[in-house]
């Protein structure tokens, strides 16, 4: 089944509404062939969604995406990563949970699946930051919309615990896990970093450590330049920083370059590598942003040029690039102390986001030991 008709599945009536019943997951959907739909059509306000009569948790139909991605436009959750375009490019086994009220969209989830060690698990793709509910702006006094946004995640959290295994980030400015938490699901705490506010970029300069800038400097003197690149370039560099650490790339080219030619189509993506005066790659990265961010994605350097500057030099430009699309830069944060300090060192800010997480237990520890969690 390909990533369209995944989209055409629907829940049972039996399973609608909060607390959907055993069978309304991924395994007790009815698929019909829907016709061939545009992903890109204009946004349309979430105002204005076409109503239905649906009510309660439902998997979105293929022509619901156009309501989807309005639905991301102006939720605080929402990214680019939770796109229509982005989940096609992904490819696998992808569907979206839609909560309706009153026969229009207000919330969703992306769900990812895949087998691992003969169990479906729905967990987060690579190169994929952050994902969890997505919820409109809830209107109303602030009591009140707590108390509504505790009903939404409750009724999601209660259809995901059925789930035989979830893992999941969350997005930074969701923060409420409680309802979760009440269905058995754990949580561990994950670090980005931020630069907030791009507008003014002799501030941005200024708020470099003096061994950032000194190492800019460096590598300008030595002739580097930043260039445009293609996902190949990046792809190299990662296999380089990865094997520095001792492991693989998470992720193969064709993966890379498919996300890399979607995010272009979508004005969504570019890559660039500081280059030396012979031609040498020292670093690349995969820039993706959307209006809210700009996300350093993918990216690393050639082991034996690390100390001309050229990752620092790379950077630098990037935020530059980045300030004319988006308002803030995400360094996609690392739990990795060397890298952890080197995106610091820019003068971002550290912001924590939620790993959301259910597992059984001889699972959890399975998945520890081959070193899939």
């Amino acid at each position: 089944m390909n990533w369209r008709q995944m989209q055409s599945a629907t829940i049972s009536p039996s399973a609608v509404g909060v607390g959907a019943q055993k069978g309304g997951g991924p395994d007790g959907v009815s698929t019909s062939q829907k016709p061939e739909w545009v992903l890109r059509s204009q946004i349309r306000a979430v105002g204005a969604c076409e109503r239905s009569r649906r009510e309660g948790l439902h998997y979105l139909e293929a022509d619901e995406y156009a309501n989807w991605d309005a639905l991301v436009a102006v939720s605080p959750q929402g990214s680019l990563f939770c796109t229509s375009w982005w989940l096609e490019a992904l490819g696998g086994e992808i569907r979206t949970l839609g909560y309706y009220e009153s026969g229009r969209l207000i919330a969703g989830i992306p769900l990812y699946f895949e087998r691992r060690m003969g169990v479906k698990v729905c967990r987060m793709p690579q190169l994929t930051q952050t994902w969890g509910v997505v919820i409109e702006p809830l209107p109303g006094k602030r009591v009140n919309a707590a108390a509504h946004e505790m009903k939404i995640l409750g009724t999601f959290a209660r259809r995901l615990a059925e789930e035989r295994a979830f893992i999941q980030s969350f997005h930074p400015s969701n923060q409420n896990w409680l309802p979760f938490y009440w269905n058995g699901f754990t949580q561990t705490t994950r670090f980005t970093y931020v630069i907030d506010d791009l507008q003014d970029l002799g501030r941005v300069w200024d708020g470099l450590e003096q061994n950032s800038r000194t190492k800019i400097r460096k590598a300008q003197k030595l002739g580097l330049v930043v260039k445009r690149c293609g996902p190949e370039a990046v792809f190299n560099a990662s296999v380089q920083s990865f094997e520095r650490q001792n492991k693989p790339v998470p992720y193969t080219r064709e993966y890379l370059e498919r996300l890399f030619d979607s995010a272009r189509e979508n004005d969504a993506g570019e890559c660039f590598a500081a280059v030396d005066p012979e031609g040498g790659v020292h670093d690349a990265v995969l820039l993706v942003w959307d209006s809210k961010r700009t996300y350093f994605l993918a990216g690393g350097g050639d082991s034996n040029l690390r100390n001309s500057g050229g990752g620092s030099l790379l950077v630098w430009h990037c935020l530059q690039f980045a300030a004319s699309r988006s308002r803030v830069f995400d360094f996609e944060g690392s739990m990795l102390e060397p890298i952890e300090s080197f995106f610091r060192s820019f003068g971002a800010t550290q912001v924590a986001y939620n790993r959301i997480m259910k597992f059984p237990a001889w699972l959890r520890a399975g998945l520890c030991l081959a070193g899939k969690m």
